[in-house]
């Protein structure tokens, strides 16, 4: 096994040199009779590899149109479609009088570039959904919404779907923004080959259904594509059908809560009547009945309301904290906070039953913007 390994690693170190030397004309003649010869993949690697040259070794005008009219016969006879829409459309708008050689190409392919003219690209909108291209460094990227531009599903259940078509491997992300601008989340970011569906949940990174408003998906180069600068916007629009929720408790009055340390005001209130009390009950006789000697009934009494009135002082616990307060507050509190979750769980569950209405607008290019 690892001499097989070995004798493959020279292999290609041997003959991937001389592949990458080859000009772009001699890479178009191999895809041409990969064509012919009904070698799809390796075709229209060839064919990408052409359109990829740039400078001195780049194709003429005349050959890239050549080359991406095989391109597009090619993807469409391995079954990938939406390439050949977009090599389709590339060719078409690098010479709109282009038409395939039907003494070459069959009705399929005819009937491909037919389509492809109904559903040009177009930056500020066109027939059927919304699409946006950018081409850079010659590879038409487009994103366009799957099934209409109009979509209503359940959030989490359900989805808006989306796709990305590169007809030449692009690095790419594609990022979901609200309506301040910051990033609700990311829908991808990889390598693009030929096309790629996203699908947004309705749902935010923390699984909450993001507020009505118009969002914006932001498609720009990552990785060794970055240096590109250029971005593809998707503004959606963001509505959700009629839901009734529940109003929150409002938190508890500020006189059901009880002190929770005793206040020496309220303590000298219970005090001083006590004191006045039985100094009164042993004075005051003796005043009225002209210096009369208190008896021991009165003096009794009098010292039973005075220590009455300081039990009443103490039992305040002036300054102290009062336990069974700061319980019976604390119960307050935990129940309110009980009953404001448990409603915006329910309230929660009532906005995931409805659906949410998802409109695409018209997408745009921007080729300055740097990320």
């Amino acid at each position: 096994m690892t001499r097989f390994v070995i004798v493959l690693t020279v292999a290609l170190v041997t003959f991937a040199a001389p592949l990458r030397a080859q000009s772009a004309d001699a890479l178009l003649a191999q895809g041409i009779r990969a064509y012919q010869q009904q070698e799809y993949p390796g075709g229209a690697w060839l064919l990408r590899r052409a359109l990829s040259l740039q400078g001195s070794a780049a194709l003429s005008p005349a050959e890239t149109a050549r080359a991406l009219m095989y391109l597009a016969a090619t993807e469409l006879s391995r079954d990938q479609r939406d390439s050949a829409i977009a090599a389709a459309q590339r060719l078409q708008a690098l010479d709109s009088r282009y038409r395939p050689d039907e003494r070459i190409f069959g009705p399929p392919v005819v009937a491909l570039f037919q389509d492809a003219q109904r559903s040009a690209p177009a930056r500020s909108g066109g027939a059927g959904a919304p699409v946006a291209t950018a081409t850079p460094r010659g590879n038409t990227i487009a994103i366009r919404p799957v099934g209409g531009e109009d979509r209503a599903f359940r959030p989490g259940t359900g989805a808006f779907l989306l796709r990305i078509t590169a007809p030449a491997p692009a690095e790419v992300s594609a990022t979901l923004t609200g309506p301040d601008g910051r990033a609700i989340r990311t829908l991808f970011a990889g390598l693009v080959r030929d096309s790629i569906d996203l699908r947004w949940n309705g749902l935010d990174i923390a699984g909450n259904v993001p507020a009505p408003g118009r969002y914006l998906v932001t498609v720009s180069p990552v990785g060794r594509d970055r240096r590109a600068g250029w971005s593809l916007r998707l503004p959606l629009e963001v509505t959700r059908t009629a839901v009734d929720t529940l109003t929150l408790p409002p938190p508890p009055a500020d006189s059901l809560y009880r002190a929770e340390r005793g206040t020496y005001g309220r303590a000298w209130r219970s005090l001083v009547p006590g004191v006045l009390a039985g100094a009164a009950i042993v004075v005051l006789p003796g005043i009225i009945a002209n210096g009369e000697e208190a008896s021991s009934a009165r003096l009794i009494i009098g010292g039973t309301v005075t220590v009455a009135g300081l039990a009443a002082f103490l039992s305040q616990r002036p300054g102290r904290t009062i336990s069974v307060n700061s319980a019976h507050n604390r119960n307050l509190q935990e129940r309110w906070r009980r009953d404001v979750a448990d409603i915006t769980r329910r309230n929660a569950e009532r906005l995931r039953q409805s659906q949410l209405v998802i409109r695409a607008g018209a997408p745009t290019y921007s080729p300055s913007e740097a990320p």
